[in-house]
Order: C-alpha cells, then sequence, then structure tokens
C-alpha cells in the first residue's frame, strides 16, 4: 500500500485526512497479539523446520508476502524474528495487498489501499460494504474481477482483525438500499479498528502525506487550533480540545480560553472556547460566569452554556439571552454543517422563526434562509422566507455575502 500512498502524497491535489485518534502502543500491542492470524504465521514460521504442513494457503503466502521468510530451493526459510506482536502485525498488514489468491491479480494492491484510505478518511463512522465496492470501482470499469477483488481485500482485513463489521439495522438497511440503488444490497458497516488507524497512519506519514493525529496541535494557541477544528466531526472536536487543556495548566488553559471567548468574532469561535473551558472544572465555570456579566452577545452564549450546564438557575437567565444565546448557538452549528440536521428534531411548538427574527444575531439572515429552505414544517418554511424578505428588504446581509 505504501507505493500507492506515495502516489496520492505526489500528486497535485492530495487527499485530505482528519485528525486519528491512537491508541496507546501498549494496548495496540495487546491487541496484536490478541490477533488469530499472528497465531497462525508464527505456527507456520516455526514449524518450516519439522515439515510441518500450513491448514491453508493463505499463511504461507501471507508470511512470504511480510518478509518473514523467503524461498530456498523450492521451500520457505524463516528470515525475521517474530516476538513483538506490534511489529509483525504492521509487517502482515502492509503486504496485505500480496497476500490474496494468484485470481485477484493486481488489482487487490488498489483495492486495500481504496478500502483503507475511504475508511481511514470517514473517521469513526460506518461505512455501507456497498459504498466500498463503489470506491474501488471508481476511475475504472465495474466487472466481475474488480468485485472479486474487492471481497477478497475485505476478507483479509477482516482476517488481520484490520476491520469491524456490523449488520445495518432495517432502518439503515433501507437507507443503504436508496443510496446505493440497490433493493437487495449487501447488508454490513464496515469501521477501521485502532490497531489499523494505527498502522495506516504511520504509512502515510512515511509517504510524506499530512496524516495529523489528535494531540498534535495541543501546544498551538485556541485560534490556531480552532482554524484546524472547522471542518471537522464532533468527536474530533471535543477530542483536540480534551487534549489542547490537558497540555497546560487548568488555570492556563481557563485564561487563554477565556481570552479567545471574548475576542471571538465567529460563533464556532465561541463554541470552541466554551467547550475548553468546561474542560478545566470550576475554575471555567468561574470564569464563564465573569464573562455572562459582561453582557452582549459574547455573555448571551455563556448564560446559555451555563444554563444547559445546570451551573446557574434557569430563571434568572433573562429572554434576551435566551435568545441571542440560541441563535449564536445555531449559527455555531451551522457553521459545522450540523444546523440544518437539527431542524428535524425540533420540538413541534418551538418557533425558530420568531426567535431568529428577534435575536438580532449577525447570522440571522443567513440562519432563516436554512430554515426557509430545509425546515420540515412548510408553515414555518415559508414564514421564514418571508421573515428573510423582509430583511433583506430593509438591508441586511448575510456574512458571507
Amino acid at each position: 500500500m505504501r507505493e500507492t500512498w506515495e502516489q496520492d502524497a505526489s500528486a497535485e491535489v492530495t487527499p485530505t485526512m482528519p485528525p486519528v485518534l491512537l491508541k496507546p502502543e501498549a494496548e495496540l500491542r495487546l491487541a496484536a497479539e490478541r490477533t488469530p492470524l499472528l497465531d497462525d504465521v508464527r505456527g507456520y514460521v516455526a514449524g518450516l523446520d519439522e515439515n510441518m504442513e500450513p491448514r491453508d494457503a493463505l499463511t504461507p503466502r501471507w508470511a512470504e508476502a511480510s518478509g518473514l521468510v523467503r524461498v530456498v530451493k523450492g521451500k520457505h526459510v524463516p528470515l525475521t524474528s517474530l516476538d513483538d506482536p506490534l511489529r509483525l502485525w504492521e509487517r502482515l498488514f502492509s503486504a496485505i495487498g500480496e497476500a490474496g489468491p494468484p485470481a485477484a491479480g493486481q488489482l487487490l494492491p488498489r483495492a486495500v489501499a481504496s478500502i483503507s484510505l475511504t475508511l481511514y478518511q470517514s473517521g469513526q463512522a460506518q461505512v455501507p460494504v456497498e459504498l466500498l465496492f463503489e470506491a474501488v470501482e471508481l476511475g475504472q470499469a465495474p466487472d466481475e474481477s474488480t468485485r472479486y477483488a474487492t471481497t477478497v481485500a475485505l476478507d483479509l482485513l477482516d482476517r488481520l482483525g484490520a476491520i469491524e463489521q456490523v449488520t445495518a439495522d432495517p432502518a439503515g438497511l433501507a437507507m443503504i438500499a436508496e443510496i446505493a440503488g440497490k433493493p437487495d444490497p449487501f447488508p454490513f458497516l464496515v469501521s477501521l479498528t485502532p490497531l489499523a488507524v494505527w498502522a495506516i497512519n504511520r504509512e502515510l506519514r512515511e509517504a510524506g502525506m499530512d496524516a495529523p493525529v489528535i494531540g498534535e496541535a495541543s501546544g498551538e494557541s485556541l485560534g490556531e487550533l480552532s482554524l484546524r477544528l472547522i471542518d471537522s466531526a464532533p468527536e474530533i472536536i471535543d477530542a483536540e480540545l480534551k487534549a489542547w487543556v490537558r497540555h497546560r495548566s487548568p488555570s492556563d488553559a481557563a485564561a487563554e480560553a477565556s481570552e479567545f471567548l471574548r475576542a471571538a468574532r465567529l460563533p464556532e469561535e465561541r463554541l470552541f472556547a466554551l467547550i475548553a473551558l468546561g474542560e478545566t472544572g470550576e475554575i471555567g465555570l468561574e470564569t464563564v460566569v465573569s464573562v455572562r456579566a459582561e453582557g452582549g452577545l459574547v455573555g448571551a452564549a455563556a448564560a446559555m452554556w451555563l444554563s444547559e450546564r445546570g451551573a446557574v438557575d434557569r430563571e434568572t437567565i433573562t429572554r434576551d439571552e435566551v435568545v441571542l444565546g440560541m441563535a449564536d448557538h445555531f449559527a455555531a452549528m451551522h457553521a459545522l454543517g450540523a444546523f440544518v440536521h437539527q431542524l428535524a428534531d425540533m420540538d413541534d411548538g418551538f418557533d425558530v422563526v420568531d426567535l431568529l427574527t428577534s435575536s438580532r444575531h449577525p447570522d440571522r439572515l443567513e440562519l432563516l434562509n436554512v430554515v426557509g429552505a430545509n425546515h420540515p414544517d412548510r408553515d414555518l418554511a415559508k414564514k421564514a422566507r418571508t421573515a428573510s424578505f423582509k430583511l433583506r428588504s430593509s438591508g441586511a446581509q448575510t456574512r458571507h455575502a
């Protein structure tokens, strides 16, 4: 696979890799030791001197492809020690594209690389197997040989313990069928194991690609880190901010986060600052209380954050704080791509249009446009479009205009 990564690294447009969370090596080594395939390979290599027959043809092929044995006078001869289970697992993973049956041919390495990269870029999300077949077929004519190579690749990844597989529930299966355009798709969802994430990250870095690891940016300022987080998944944002706080004393983290919160221009920046302050403990709560007392947009955002955590009496939160604070939260969610999905989960009696219109939030027009185009309640969607028209007629503009 390393050759594939190097080709990607030298391309004019390189794939974007999300930050990943790497488990401690001790934990990974234990997981590798528990992989059944390692026992098979070790047993095969150890039994070469005793002329023991392997249980299947896969084990000798994988051992040879991994450089664990070589052919001398038509027979395998051991080449290297197999003591460290993690390094052995890594060697087996790197050679997975050459370990398959001859019938898989030259398509197998590319299938393994395509599947691995698709799953790696998906983060912790489980990916339908049907979409993995499409990822492998992308850019080439789909045929039986390609599907066979993809099936073999998935089987080898599973044998090595590089992927986890679950069966979709009926609702998930219906969604897969709709996405794939097939009435009877494969019902399985796949994700990488921590071992595979670790191995792929190492290979990407060795190939010269930018493959960030969660916590690497913890020494940066919160402003610099925030720029990295805009396009990240919620679990990545949470993990990165936790790592950023752990890199400092609680008091230093709270001081920097509060300064960033007060100076923030964007709603997502205020959200990141508040999340960081929440990770600092009691000093963070005290800091947010003081920020709330300063009033304005940042004070309203602080008030709603405190209310959600039960850190203040809800009866002390003013209507202005509720309206402006909720609008700011919606704006942050919109910047992160989540607001449109929140619309379907809002209570039937909640009038988001009235809230946004009365909030005077800088992003209210942009949010009204989203509500008008996407709210499942047609009456509210129409009301949002009308409110948006009135605001634009009065000279209001979106922040991104």
